[in-house]
């Protein structure tokens, strides 16, 4: 293994090692390379303003934003294209879902309506920072816990908190920390039930788990575009269920380049949430990625990953490491790996490709940094605009209370860049006395 020191975190990358990606919950890296094409076609040879004018290039630019809606709405199973709109991503999404909802609900029983949100300790900022702007306008916010092993919500516990009253539940498909996949059909079919508005955050499982809207019945479904869809960034949407539009107001107003003489916002789909110019390019691009994934087919890659994840968590818990809550009792274990700690369930099938890791003695920051500088792999650091899922899993005041490394697969990665990672990951562990404090607080604050 590497000896004593050889691993202290150096001012630069060593020269000869290649780079490999693993920060694909962020954003995925690369894209296929028709997503590529397909933009600098658009903005060498088009690049006019969709729809707004009746010369070719407005027309053509008009036809590639319906085909990107066509090709999202055959990918998620959407019965109706024009209920898909367009936003720059998934916190943009979630914006004009929540509040889109909240507001509607104002409008038709007046400005002092009581409102109560539901949501789970494991989601993304966000919802949690939406839930909280409305909570300081006097909302109550409703936080369900899941099992704290694997981060699952039992969809039982969740009914508990859907009271009469509630005004919406917005919830995570897949958790960006640990992974975990929530038991989404069950729990949107209980809000249904009882009337109760269900967004539904896909952000960390498309594209990576095979859905159909139709049949899982949400009224709302954020996502972006950039991620599990390997568009680029700057691209999202929301699929809003067909009907579901008359109890969502809009949130912002402007230009759509039709019935330009009303003064208010037009009411047909999907130009009423839609104001102001698109990112066009940027959905140009996403239309050629969902064409790239419907080709594969997202079961097929689903497979791929299932096979990634169980070579690195048996490798993980061969290594001896352990998994679950992070101050969960845990066998003693011998191994390279062993003060390695996995968040989350130890089953491939039960999550996603997405790791979160903690060191018994290493923070996060600087096992980041010693990855690259060292390995050439790239991972993220922190808390992953989640702390109440760090805060869920035990990890949120670990060391200096920068939650855990995150590596995240996408379906470019190979067997061979997990053997890599495995790698890296005991020589750090092997060398960790070696690291430990060496990495300056400058870099620290970075994370």
């Amino acid at each position: 293994m590497s000896s004593p020191q050889s691993l202290v975190p150096s001012s630069s990358l060593h020269s000869s090692v290649s780079r490999l990606y693993l920060d694909n919950a962020a954003t995925s890296f690369p894209k296929p390379p028709g997503v590529y094409d397909a933009m600098m076609a658009y903005a060498r040879d088009i690049g006019a303003s969709p729809g707004r004018g009746q010369y070719m290039e407005s027309r053509e630019g008009a036809r590639l934003l319906r085909q990107c809606r066509e090709r999202l709405a055959t990918l998620l199973d959407h019965p109706s294209p024009r209920h898909i709109v367009f936003t720059l991503n998934t916190s943009d999404a979630l914006n004009l879902a929540i509040k889109g909802v909240v507001r509607a609900a104002r409008l038709r029983t007046g400005p002092h309506t009581p409102i109560r949100l539901v949501t789970t300790t494991m989601d993304h900022n966000s919802v949690l920072r939406p839930f909280a702007a409305l909570a300081e306008e006097g909302a109550l916010v409703v936080q369900v816990e899941p099992d704290r092993d694997t981060g699952r919500i039992d969809p039982v516990a969740l009914a508990a908190a859907l009271t009469p009253d509630t005004t919406l539940l917005a919830i995570n498909w897949v958790s960006n920390v640990t992974g975990t996949i929530q038991p989404i059909h069950d729990i949107v079919a209980i809000a249904r039930a009882r009337g109760i508005p269900t967004i539904v955050d896909v952000a960390q499982g498309l594209g990576h788990l095979p859905i159909s809207l139709r049949e899982l019945g949400a009224d709302l479904v954020a996502f972006p575009g950039h991620k599990g869809l390997l568009g680029p960034q700057g691209t999202g949407g929301l699929a809003i269920r067909p009907g579901f539009e008359d109890h969502l107001a809009t949130t912002r107003e402007g230009g759509t380049g039709s019935i330009a003489e009303l003064d208010s916002q037009p009411e047909s789909l999907p130009e009423r949430f839609e104001a102001g110019s698109h990112n066009t390019i940027g959905l140009v691009g996403l239309s050629e990625a969902v064409a790239w994934l419907s080709d594969r087919g997202v079961a097929s890659l689903r497979e791929h990953e299932l096979g990634l994840c169980a070579m690195l968590i048996d490798a993980l818990l061969v290594g001896g490491a352990t998994h679950g809550r992070l101050d969960t009792p845990q066998h003693s274990k011998s191994g390279p790996l062993s003060e390695l700690h996995l968040l989350g369930s130890a089953d491939p099938h039960a999550r996603v490709g997405t790791f979160s890791l903690v060191h018994r003695t290493l923070t996060a920051p600087e096992i980041a940094t010693i990855l690259e500088s060292h390995f050439g792999i790239l991972a993220r650091a922190g808390i992953h605009c989640a702390p109440l899922a760090h805060r869920t899993m035990g990890s949120l005041d670990h060391a200096t209370g920068r939650g855990a490394i995150r590596l995240s697969l996408g379906p470019f990665v190979t067997k061979a860049d997990i053997a890599r990672v495995i790698e890296a990951l005991t020589a750090i562990c092997d060398d960790a006395a070696a690291i430990s404090g060496t990495v300056a607080t400058e870099a620290l604050a970075r994370f």
